[in-house]
């Protein structure tokens, strides 16, 4: 079965786009409100007519239905956080479905950005949907299942990349490549090289049906 996968460079900084230019919309929004409000609360004609008019809007009624199906639509991507001070639900679906804990990652290095919810530069948040390690340009990469080379293809965030789909629904994405050793159809074997890494930076993503996992919690202890 082929798939393509969202990638998390990409979808996260547009993201972070969006969420920005929400909360600059909000401000502006906020800050004519407050200038209107000023305006009311004084005598005269200015105030008679700022107040007439917010009379006649918070009074109208509105439909307001197309307009609650959108914003469902439009934040549909935002991942649900758990409730403060309660603990993660197990999720006995996702556990089914795995080929087994990831006996390994595909290469050493240390963790740079893990999964989830994290700031850049500018302190804004976006999403991770995988993670980077740091390593040493050239290191092999290797395959974490046994499975099916799906694509080899190059992203303009980060750069060349592997999707290899395994057993029980689950894929995994190696990305930040140099050299690979690899083609679209091939089956490859449990820690079975298939690349370098080009530079410092290893991306690597793991799927388990249409979800994205945590590679670190897979990692059998």
């Amino acid at each position: 079965m082929n798939r393509s996968f969202g990638f998390a460079a990409s979808n996260s900084m547009q993201r972070a786009h969006r969420i920005r230019g929400f909360c600059l919309r909000l401000a502006a929004a906020l800050l004519i409100f407050g200038i209107v409000l000023g305006i009311s609360a004084y005598g005269g004609a200015p105030g008679r007519a700022v107040r007439s008019g917010v009379n006649y809007l918070l009074t109208k009624n509105y439909d307001f239905s197309g307009y609650k199906k959108s914003m469902g639509k439009a934040f549909k991507w935002v991942p649900k956080l758990p409730t403060l001070g309660s603990k993660p639900k197990q999720d006995l679906d996702v556990e089914v479905s795995t080929p087994g804990k990831l006996p390994d990652l595909p290469v050493s290095g240390k963790l740079v950005r893990g999964f989830g919810w994290q700031k850049d530069s500018s302190n804004w948040p976006y999403f991770s949907e995988g993670i980077e390690l740091a390593v040493t340009e050239g290191t092999l990469v290797r395959a974490v299942f046994p499975g099916k080379v799906i694509s080899v293809m190059a992203d303009t965030k980060i750069g060349k990349v592997i999707l290899i789909e395994h057993d029980h629904d689950c894929a995994t994405l190696y990305g930040r490549l140099g050299e690979t050793g690899v083609k679209a159809g091939q089956e490859v074997v449990q820690g079975q090289v298939i690349g370098t890494a080009a530079d410092t930076l290893f991306y690597f993503q793991l799927r388990e049906g249409e979800r994205l996992v945590d590679p670190i919690l897979r990692l059998q202890q």
